[in-house]
């Protein structure tokens, strides 16, 4: 089973209610931490940064969360308040994995991180558990949830869409242009969840199909049945 969680406080709340909303309407159970004054969803302390690249750090900590109210071998998948969930994505139970992430394409600049930890997968499996509590403790003591994962993960561009072994489970690597697409300048008929990241925020909701009139409203787009792009 795949359960849906996400996160904002009240200065992200128009993003996160159409996240969720997202999700909720493609059939999903669908959880809102509330990391103050949302005021709605599921409380919860935990640090917010400001900083730029910080990003979450608490991120690990509401999907551990999440993960232990979750049976074995269900699957929490984690989008950002600033991402859309288009389709249904049942297809990633199909292979055997413990922990998904998605890699820039191998053009992005060097500088950026190859993970994009605005969307993750995490199966809840002992392995996973474990290294959740890896991550959440690299966390604490270091700059974002995003920059440690790179660290722990250390993949490059030529890891890209491979599945590798590492701390001792299975990471899939899933493709941005599917499952967290940013890239706006290009056709989006593949995506299933769009991302509207850091400074592609200004893009939101403008920018997020490419096969519906421009004159529908946001909840239009989103009432919209299949295909999503």
């Amino acid at each position: 089973m795949i359960k849906v969680i996400t996160a904002a406080d009240k200065n992200f709340k128009d993003m996160v209610d159409v996240a969720y909303r997202s999700a909720k309407t493609l059939g999903y159970e669908t959880t809102v931490y509330d990391l103050g004054g949302l005021g709605y969803g599921t409380p919860f302390q935990g640090k917010v940064s400001d900083s730029i690249g910080a990003k979450i750090p608490c991120k690990p900590a509401m999907i551990l969360d999440a993960l232990t109210k979750a049976n074995d071998n269900d699957t929490i998948v984690w989008i950002d308040a600033d991402a859309i969930m288009w389709s249904r994505i049942d297809e990633i139970l199909d292979d055997d994995w413990d922990f998904g992430v998605t890699m820039r394409k191998p053009k992005s600049n060097e500088r950026d991180d190859p993970i994009n930890a605005g969307i993750v997968f995490v199966k809840k499996t002992p392995a996973s558990i474990a290294f959740m509590n890896t991550w959440i403790n690299n966390v604490s003591t270091g700059i974002s949830d995003q920059k440690e994962l790179n660290k722990l993960f250390a993949l490059n561009n030529v890891d890209y869409l491979r599945k590798r072994k590492l701390h001792n489970m299975t990471v899939k690597i899933f493709p941005c242009t599917i499952y967290n697409n940013f890239y706006f300048k290009q056709p989006q008929k593949n995506a299933k969840i769009t991302h509207y990241k850091s400074k592609l925020r200004y893009m939101w909701p403008k920018r997020t199909v490419t096969k519906v009139p421009k004159s529908y409203s946001l909840e239009e787009r989103l009432s919209v049945a299949e295909p999503r792009f």
